[in-house]
C-alpha cells in the first residue's frame, strides 16, 4: 500500500506532460560518444561537487566450497529423490541440514552446505534444458538469503521462477556477497528485493549465461533498500531476446530511501542492463538517504540493439530528496541511452532532490548518437529540485539531448533553482531547447551583438557558454568565457555556425535559457 501511495503521489502533477506526450513520436557498450566539441572552458562556474563510490564487485562467488544441484521443478520440501530450489536455499542458509536428506537427494550435494560455507546452487540441464526453459511455480516467497556468500546460478540451464501473481517477492536477499545469475523471474510482486542489510550482492553479470530476465512482475523488477550492490547485464521489462516488451507494472529498478552507492550497469562490454518496456519508470532513485548511486552504460527505453524504442513511461526519475547520484559518466562506455520513453527521459523533482549529476548520456537518440528515437521531454526539473548538474565542460561530460517531442530541458517552479546546464549538445527539440518558466532565478539569457569574435552582454561576472547551431538551440559546444563586472563578454574563437547562441551561468549555479541566435558571417 505504501508503494501504491508513492506511485500515486509521483503521478500527481505529471498530468500536463502525460497529455502532451501523445504528441511525440514516440545494455551494452555504446558505439559512439556525444557530438560535443572538446574545447576546454577557460573558466568554470561555482557548482555543487558530488561523488559516488563505485561498489566493489562481490568476491564471495569465488572459491566456493559447496555445490547444490536443483533437479526438480517442484516447489516442495519433501524427502524424495530430487532437490528443489526451495530445499537448496534452505540447505545453503542452514534451515535444513544435509544429514536430513535421503541418499538420492544427498547425491545432488557436494560438500557441507550451511552457514559456514559459500554455497553455489546450480540447475541440472536435464531437468532445465537451456533451449526449453522449465518453470518453477512458486507457492510462496523463497527462503531469504540471510547468511551471505551464496549464489543461485542458472547458467548452462533454462530456469524460469514464476510467482504465479500471488503477491509476494520471489527472491529476497538480506545479507552480504550473494549472487543471482541466469534466471528468468516473472509474475512475482517484486522479482528481487535487496533488503536494508544487503551489501555487495551481484544481480546478473557480464559473462555469457549470467543475465537475469526480470519481467512481467506485478510491481517492481528489482527493489534496492541496501547499499553497495551491483546490478549488471540484465534484461528488465523485456523478453529473453531483449526486443519485446514484457512490462513490470511499476519500476524496472527502484532504488529506495536509504539505499546508497549501488551500481546499476557498468562501462565494460556486457555490464549494461536493458531496462525498457516497464509501465512506470525504468530506474527510480527516490527518497531521503538515496544517495551516491551510479547508473551508467545502460539502455533505458530502447531494446538490446540500442536502435529501437521500447518505452518506459519515464526513463530515469530522481525525486523526494535523492541526492548526489550520478546518471551516466564521461569515460567511454559510461553513457546511458535514455530514449524512446513515452513521457520523458529524465525527471528530477521535489525539494531536497539536489546535487545529482546527469552527464555524458544519449537522451533522445539511439546508441550511435545519430538516429532519432525521441521522448516526451528530454529532462524535466520541477517542484524545488535544486543544485543539480546537467552536462559539463570536461571531455565527455556533455549529454546529447535531442529529438524530444516537447522540450529538450524544462525547468519550472519558483523554488527550482541553482540547476547548472553546461556543455551539452541540445538540438532538434519540438518546443524549445531550454525552457525556463520564471525559475532557476529567472536568469536572463545573454545578448549577442557580434559573432566573429563573439561579443555581447550577460549577467555580471557570469560564465557564458558559446554554442553553434543551425537554428536557435545549441548542437555544438564551442567553449566558455566570463562576463565582466559590467556584463560585457568576448569569446575569441570563431564559432562554426551557421548561428551562434549562448547561455549564462551565475555564481549560484543557475543557468539561463539560450540567447537568440546570431548569424555567423561567412567568407
Amino acid at each position: 500500500m505504501k508503494h501504491l501511495f508513492r506511485v500515486l503521489a509521483t503521478l500527481t502533477g505529471l498530468v500536463f506532460l502525460l497529455l502532451l506526450a501523445g504528441c511525440n513520436g514516440g545494455g551494452g557498450e555504446k558505439t559512439a560518444t556525444p557530438t560535443v566539441a572538446t574545447t576546454s572552458a577557460t573558466v568554470t562556474a561555482t557548482v555543487p561537487t558530488i561523488s559516488a563510490t563505485v561498489p566493489v564487485r562481490p568476491t564471495a562467488i569465488a572459491a566456493r566450497g559447496v555445490r547444490i544441484v536443483v533437479n526438480s521443478t517442484a516447489d516442495t520440501n519433501a524427502r524424495d529423490d530430487t532437490v528443489t530450489l526451495r530445499e537448496a536455499i534452505m540447505l545453503a542458509t542452514g534451515e535444513m541440514a544435509a544429514a536430513d536428506l535421503e541418499s538420492s537427494e544427498a547425491d545432488n550435494v557436494k560438500g557441507e552446505p550451511g552457514p559456514e560455507s559459500a554455497d553455489t546452487i546450480s540447475f541440472d540441464a536435464a531437468a532445465f534444458p537451456p533451449d526449453a526453459p522449465a518453470t518453477i511455480a512458486l507457492t510462496a516467497t523463497l527462503p531469504v538469503l540471510i547468511i551471505g556468500g551464496d549464489a543461485v546460478v542458472g547458467a548452462k540451464a533454462g530456469v524460469i521462477v514464476d510467482g504465479g501473481q500471488l503477491g509476494f517477492a520471489c527472491f529476497r536477499i538480506d545479507s552480504d556477497g550473494n549472487a543471482i545469475k541466469g534466471i528468468q523471474i516473472q509474475n512475482c510482486h517484486t522479482g528481487i528485493v535487496l533488503e536494508a542489510a544487503a551489501r555487495n550482492n551481484m544481480i546478473g553479470g557480464s559473462a555469457e549465461g549470467e543475465r537475469n530476465v526480470i519481467s512481467d512482475n506485478d510491481a517492481v523488477g528489482i527493489r534496492v533498500d541496501g547499499s553497495t550492490n551491483v546490478i549488471q547485464g540484465n534484461y528488465i521489462g523485456t523478453d529473453a531476446s531483449g526486443t519485446m516488451s514484457r512490462p513490470n507494472a511499476m519500476e524496472g529498478i527502484w532504488i529506495a530511501p536509504g539505499a546508497q552507492e549501488n551500481l546499476v550497469g557498468g562501462s565494460n562490454p556486457g555490464e549494461g542492463n536493458v531496462i525498457s518496456g516497464n509501465s512506470l519508470f525504468g530506474v527510480s532513485i527516490s527518497g531521503m538517504g538515496a544517495k551516491g548511486n551510479l547508473v551508467k552504460g545502460n539502455y533505458i527505453g530502447v531494446d538490446a540493439s540500442g536502435r529501437v524504442a521500447l518505452k518506459d513511461r519515464y526513463g530515469v526519475v530522481l525525486d523526494s530528496g535523492a541526492q548526489n547520484n550520478i546518471i551516466g559518466g564521461s569515460a567511454p562506455g559510461e553513457a546511458n541511452v535514455i530514449s524512446g520513453n513515452q513521457s520523458g527521459g529524465v525527471l528530477i523533482r521535489g525539494p531536497g532532490t539536489k546535487d545529482n549529476r546527469i552527464i555524458g548520456n544519449f537522451i533522445g537518440t539511439d546508441s550511435s548518437g545519430s538516429e532519432s528515437l525521441g521522448s516526451g521531454s528530454g529532462i524535466w526539473l520541477l517542484e524545488g529540485a535544486q543544485g543539480n548538474i546537467i552536462g559539463g565542460t570536461g571531455e565527455g561530460e556533455g549529454n546529447v539531448i535531442a529529438n524530444s517531442g516537447i522540450h529538450g530541458i524544462l525547468i519550472e517552479g519558483a523554488e527550482t533553482t541553482g540547476n547548472t546546464i553546461r556543455g551539452n549538445s541540445i538540438y532538434s527539440n519540438g518546443r524549445g531547447s531550454i525552457v525556463s518558466r520564471a525559475d532557476n532565478i529567472g536568469l536572463a539569457p545573454p545578448v549577442i551583438a557580434a559573432a566573429n569574435p563573439v561579443q555581447g552582454t550577460a549577467c555580471a561576472n557570469c560564465i557564458v557558454d558559446i554554442y553553434s547551431d543551425s537554428g536557435a538551440e545549441g548542437k555544438v559546444y564551442e567553449g566558455s568565457t566570463e562576463a565582466g563586472a559590467d556584463g560585457r563578454f568576448t569569446f575569441d574563437k570563431s564559432p562554426s555556425g551557421p548561428y551562434v547562441t549562448a547561455t549564462a551561468t551565475d555564481a549560484n549555479g543557475s543557468t539561463s535559457t539560450f540567447s537568440s541566435p546570431f548569424s555567423v558571417p561567412t567568407g
